[in-house]
């Protein structure tokens, strides 16, 4: 509350100053400010300042797709492992023969681990 009374009272105190300003002086700022508004409709800005934030804009926008993009398709975690075990496979000594009769080896363990029992 106040910071409003101080708002308050120093809008009171410039307002009451602004009305006591001479004649000399009054002109002198409503010449300052035709020469400000001047200035400010004559400028030209440079062409590229036209087109840098709807450029910048897109850039961004774009920035963000491709970030969304790969992640959404990265490999996940299966295709990697899958991965690992293709190259245990390709870095085996045993032939590739070895690992396609797989199925017949484990068979041929298993009749000798019965035919042991029994």
């Amino acid at each position: 509350m106040t910071d409003e009374k101080f708002l308050s009272a120093a809008k009171r105190v410039l307002d009451a100053a602004e009305t006591h300003l001479d004649v000399a002086t009054l002109a002198k700022l409503r010449a300052a400010r035709r020469e400000a508004i001047a200035d400010g409709l004559n400028s030209k800005l440079p062409a590229w300042r036209n087109w840098l934030l709807p450029l910048s804009g897109m850039v961004a926008a774009g920035l963000v797709a491709v970030m969304l993009g790969l992640f959404w398709f990265s490999p996940s975690n299966n295709l990697i492992q899958a991965n690992v075990d293709d190259v245990e496979l390709l870095t085996a000594h045993e032939s590739p023969e070895f690992f396609s009769d797989m199925e017949f080896y484990s068979w041929l363990d298993e009749d000798d681990n019965d035919s042991d029992a029994g």
